[in-house]
């Protein structure tokens, strides 16, 4: 699994919410993390306004550093409880679980505050991997979401290119080419090591790109470098 830029050990353990409205997709989750010893299932509930509301109620020692998040709920969306989350706790991740490859679903879920998206037919392995990545800063996606998102982006800048050239986003952050290139692969959702592999630099080096990436951005995650990549059209353009 991806270290964090500043090289942090990864968890002993990873506190995770489950919110699905779906009891038997509930507990069959419930069930599979009964399985790994380092995933600790400290909340699962069925709606939005449940998780926020009980949420409250949680000792700070038990409080999840990833929230399972299903897209389509009763009352507020799984968009609108990551919204509503993020402004309140912005320190939990939140990675999407669903059905759909929604290219308008993905990019507002992203806008929302989520960090992570996977579809639910993942594998178990897949998704505790997932939570790992997350927590150490990475951006997990499945590999057709990350196609269709990169495809809704590169669809929107055609789109507003005259604006896009207006605005000329790479040159208000600064971002040098080999840093474009990089950004990209960010985005997709890439670990550190294929990154070093694609670009045939070391991860060290990759780490270090990054942190400039960071700071141009002010920005402390991948997450909120893949939102301002996507709002400020900072993607190449092919």
């Amino acid at each position: 699994m991806e270290p964090q830029p500043h090289g942090t050990s990864p968890p002993a353990c990873v506190r995770v919410a489950l919110v699905e409205d779906d009891a038997m997709f509930r507990r069959r989750f419930a069930e599979r993390f009964r399985f790994f010893d380092d995933v600790e299932l400290v909340l699962a509930v069925g709606s939005g306004e449940e998780f926020l509301h009980r949420l409250d109620a949680l000792p700070r020692v038990q409080q999840p550093q990833v929230v399972l998040m299903d897209i389509e709920l009763p009352g507020f969306s799984g968009i609108e409880t990551t919204a509503r989350l993020k402004a309140r706790s912005p320190e939990i991740d939140v990675m999407m679980l669903t059905v759909f490859e929604n290219e308008d679903k993905i990019f507002a879920s992203i806008r929302a505050g989520a960090s992570g998206y996977l579809l639910k037919d993942a594998s178990a392995d897949k998704v505790v991997g997932a939570l790992f990545e997350l927590v150490q800063g990475g951006a997990p996606m499945s590999p057709s979401v990350a196609h269709k998102m990169l495809s809704f982006v590169r669809t929107s800048e055609q789109a507003s290119a005259k604006a896009s050239r207006a605005k000329q986003p790479e040159a208000v952050f600064s971002l040098s080419e080999r840093e474009r290139e990089l950004l990209e692969l960010l985005v997709q959702g890439e670990p550190v090591s294929a990154i070093a592999d694609q670009l045939y630099i070391s991860p060290h080096t990759v780490r270090t790109h990054i942190k400039n990436i960071y700071k141009k951005l002010h920005v402390h995650s991948r997450a909120s470098v893949v939102r301002i990549a996507l709002e400020q059209q900072l993607l190449s353009r092919r």
